[in-house]
């Protein structure tokens, strides 16, 4: 049994993903590449928390400071988790480009072009891979003009399983689309288009809905009742469909058909000018009546122009009707076109009909619930504002950015993303943490310093440290680089599969070095091959290095491709158990010590003898500031023995070259684990409660009170290998925002 998993973004792009049975949507998530917020893993920190639209599900274990009774009985959950028992649709409380993911972009060709009338065109559109294109009714695309290198964005008319593909688009004088539909287009043409995108679609429930149309807003609301009908839904609807004029009135057969395909829908329509010929003559808000509001147990769906939006939203107010839900997309048009006055004005129509010259913009707005609604078309972002579902917050304020704009967003919010209620990254910048993208990092041309008093000026011919922007696209790529920094360095970085292993060696490929990225999973390949295409040189090793002959074998095959080992990073190690120490099995504790201390014994036995003929080389050693700590008492004592192997063998070996260091990183984010440390998640009410003290625990110790994010890890790391730290040796520098360990 396999179920499908929508997973709607703050900024509107939706995935879908596939969970098979017994599989948590976490898991599915990271095996589509779509990296949602995560750090546990296990239900013991709440960082994954998302709202679930629609769809029945196991909740999971997990315990009550990650996700309290109340707010599960709201319809939250932990993706981590969870295990679907139906399709389902998730709000998830981060932005598409910080979950490396995107909207899907697709090429199909025109199958019909209808005048329906003299303001509007009916758009058909197959594509070759329909099966791929999944979308929830009232979503939209953005469609490529032919010719142009600009877009304009269509909500769909048609049900989700339909064949073929259509939109309504308003006919504006000047714009592009409209230009391209009334003079060039003809059937057979190629078209592009991406998404889908939006959060205004159809919920899975059972209450009464009313469909609040305004001009070719009538397109979401058109898929919405089609796929009531290809599911074959009894629920009850009811449509007001309103206009500017007699000219704007389309599809009012389509709407006829429906009628009577849908047992329980009923429809009405009015056109606002005084001239028309239509029954009804003015706003949707004249025609909702008593009968429509089912004393509030009813769900409102309006697609249409702001100011008809507005309108709709403050006569709710004063007559006091307050719907089980309230979901809205508005619209508005910038250019040359005139827009008219009334507030269902097709006029104003920017999304489901054309981006007028020459600004082409369009704000596409979140649909909320109306008890949480935030004036979303303001740009400037207030201060503290937080977007919220049901009353809870669930990240820090954000913009829609107008399609085809340059926009600067003043935001003053102190807001970050937090883990047991401590800071952890900003949500502006598109990534998971450190300074925004272009910001610098110190004035261009200061001097480094500490208390104005100066200690190095980089020399002129040495590049930069810069931001860096992922050239895969896939994984997390590292925000700052240092180009160069490891240029003809042949650079090993073992357990490199996954987490900070596996960072550490997309910056140094970043920064000019030949990594080899050894590890006893052949996932290893995988980030191998994303240091490929970004340009990057190295390959993978897939060798157990609790062994010695893996230890050995990673050396000579190192030593066999590229005739030296310049940096030997050992990062293999990680807590298996969390328990009192009295809890530990002999076999329990030989594991530990086994995987977090003998890996990095054997790797330095086995590559110090080419290091020492050489007459130089550098070890880097990953310890922890856990060497005190609590419930994982193995494992800190594996790590001491890191730290006490770091002394001796930079004392020992300073005198051949070689320099051996450590980083003690603490408590890290960091997606998912690929591959299990062969633990299992806490399953008692008393096995999480030790779980949990040791997270207590590192947050406690850490003056900062946060997780540190994978870029401050690796950061220290690489600078420890390079050239610039030559005179560092026998060091542990702990990485825990003040935990010394």
């Amino acid at each position: 049994m396999t179920y499908r998993v929508a997973l709607s973004f703050e900024d509107g792009v939706t995935r879908f993903i596939t969970c098979v049975a017994d599989q948590t949507v976490a898991e599915a998530s990271y095996r589509a590449r779509i990296n949602i917020p995560l750090d546990c893993r296990d239900g013991a920190c709440g960082t994954c928390k998302a709202f679930c639209e629609s769809g029945e599900y196991d909740g999971g274990a997990y315990i009550d400071d990650a996700l309290t009774a109340a707010e599960a009985e709201a319809g939250y959950v932990l993706p981590c988790s969870m295990k679907p028992k139906s399709d389902l649709v998730l709000q998830i409380a981060t932005t598409s480009e910080l979950a490396k993911t995107q909207s899907s972009t697709y090429t199909g060709t025109i199958t019909a072009l209808d005048r329906l009338s003299s303001t509007t065109v009916g758009l058909t559109v197959e594509v070759p891979n329909r099966d791929k294109l999944a979308f929830l009714p009232g979503q939209y695309v953005n469609i490529a003009v032919p010719g142009t290198d600009q877009s304009r964005s269509y909500s769909f008319s048609n049900a989700p399983g339909d064949k073929e593909l259509t939109f309504l688009v308003k006919l504006t004088p000047g714009g592009m689309m409209s230009e391209y539909l009334t003079e060039r287009a003809a059937i057979g043409n190629a078209i592009s288009f991406a998404g889908p995108n939006g959060s205004f679609f159809l919920r899975d429930a059972q209450e009464p809905v009313l469909l609040l149309a305004g001009g070719t807003g009538l397109a979401p609301i058109l898929a919405i009742l089609r796929a009531l009908r290809e599911s074959g839904s009894a629920r009850k609807a009811h449509l007001l469909y309103g206009v500017s004029t007699d000219d704007d009135l389309v599809e009012l057969d389509t709407i006829g058909e429906l009628s009577s395909q849908l047992g329980n829908f009923t429809w009405d329509y009015c056109v606002s000018d005084p001239h028309s010929g239509a029954p009804n003559k003015g706003y949707v808000t004249s025609l909702i009546g008593n009968e429509h509001q089912h004393d509030d147990n009813v769900s409102v769906y309006l697609c249409g122009p702001p100011a008809m939006v507005e309108s709709v939203r403050t006569h709710f107010a004063n007559v006091g009707i307050e719907p089980t839900g309230f979901y809205y997309e508005k619209f508005a048009l910038s250019g040359t076109a005139t827009e008219a006055n009334s507030h269902d004005s097709a006029a104003a129509d920017g999304k489901d009909g054309e981006e007028a010259e020459p600004e082409a913009e369009s704000f596409v707005l979140q649909a909320v619930p109306i008890a949480d609604q935030i004036e979303e078309v303001t740009v400037a972002v207030a201060s503290g504002a937080g977007r919220a579902i049901a009353g809870q917050e669930m990240f820090a304020p954000s913009f829609t950015r107008p399609l085809g704009a340059t926009v600067t967003v003043s935001d003053d919010s102190s807001a970050r993303r937090s883990i047991a209620g401590q800071r952890i990254w900003p949500t502006t910048g598109g990534r998971t943490g450190g300074p925004d993208a272009g910001e610098p990092i110190r004035p261009a041309g200061a001097a480094r310093g500490i208390l104005g008093q100066e200690l190095l000026r980089p020399p002129n011919d040495v590049e930069p440290l810069v931001t860096s922007k992922s050239p895969v696209g896939e994984q997390q790529w590292p925000t700052f680089t240092s180009p160069g920094r490891f240029d003809g360095k042949v650079v090993v970085v073992t357990g490199a599969a996954q987490g900070i292993g596996a960072h550490t060696a997309r910056r140094i490929g970043a920064e000019g070095g030949t990594v080899v990225l050894v590890d006893r999973s052949k996932v290893v390949a995988d980030v191998a091959s994303e240091l490929h295409r970004a340009g990057g040189r190295g390959e993978a090793v897939t060798v157990d290095l609790e062994t010695w002959d893996g230890a050995q074998h990673m050396v000579s095959r190192t030593l066999a491709r590229y005739g030296r080992i310049d940096v030997l990073i050992n990062n293999v190690g990680g807590a298996i158990n969390f328990k009192p120490f009295t809890e530990f099995s002999a076999a329990e504790i030989h594991t530990e010590i086994t995987r977090s201390l003998m890996t990095t014994l054997l790797c330095c036995r086995a590559a110090l003898p080419g290091m020492v003929d050489r007459g130089h080389g550098v070890i880097v050693n990953i310890s922890s500031v856990a060497t005190r700590g609590v419930h994982r008492i193995p494992y800190s004592a594996a790590k001491g023995g890191v730290n006490a192997l770091t002394a001796s063998l930079a004392m020992e070996y300073a005198d051949k070259g070689i320099r051996v260091v450590a980083t003690a990183p603490g408590g890290t984010a960091a997606p998912p684990r690929r591959i299990s440390r062969g633990g299992r998640p806490p399953e008692s009410e008393q096995e999480r409660k030790w779980f949990q003290a040791h997270i207590d625990q590192t947050l406690d110790s850490s003056l900062m009170h946060r997780y540190g994010t994978l870029d401050e890890q690796v950061a220290a790391i690489a600078f420890l290998a390079s050239d610039e730290a030559a005179y560092i040796t026998g060091t542990v520098l702990p990485v825990g925002g003040g935990d010394m360990g």
